[in-house]
């Protein structure tokens, strides 16, 4: 346990504080795109159900297909919830990975413009702090990206189901 805790802050230290950042932000993610998982692939049919008897509930008079879009959009608005704050933050990681290469290669220029380029030892630790941020953003981000098109696709899938079942209403 103390070794992952000493690899993790030895981690932080070398990429700097926008690692550290983009560590935050991939909990965040990370538990919001389980979460949507759970709720896509185990939780839905509760859903589903629900909005099938509150469709059979509708009384049909000349207000049906408005009642009916209505719970068509309380529905699709169950199912989308929480993917625009997904893509916000896959999309904020490589940005800010972009922001600790620019760090570190400011870091880089200053040793460069003090010492020369004779120390090789101190330009290595700014190369390293220019890199590691924008392999950590991005290796969040192609997780995250992969993860959201999985349950995009379901969600899509849903969607495309209630028209279906909206079809057989009317």
């Amino acid at each position: 346990m103390f070794d992952f805790i000493r690899t993790f802050n030895n981690f932080i230290d070398q990429g700097g504080p926008i690692v550290f950042v983009l560590f935050f932000i991939s909990i965040y993610l990370f538990v919001l795109l389980a979460a949507k998982f759970k709720f896509l692939f185990f939780e839905v049919t509760d859903i589903q159900k629900s909005f099938e008897s509150k469709v059979n509930s509708i009384e049909k008079d000349e207000f049906y297909l408005l009642n009916l879009s209505i719970q068509k959009a309380d529905f699709k608005s169950v199912v989308l919830k929480d993917f625009t704050t997904i893509q916000i933050l896959i999309t904020l990681c490589p940005v800010l990975g972009l922001l600790g290469t620019v760090t570190g290669m400011i870091e880089v220029f200053d040793v460069v413009s003090f010492f020369g380029t004779g120390n090789a030892r101190a330009l290595a630790s700014g190369i390293t702090k220019a890199t590691l941020p924008t392999m950590t953003g991005m290796a969040i981000s192609i997780v995250g990206l992969l993860t959201f098109t999985i349950l995009n696709s379901k969600s899509q899938t849903l969607i495309s189901k209630l028209w279906e079942e909206e079809k057989k209403y009317i």
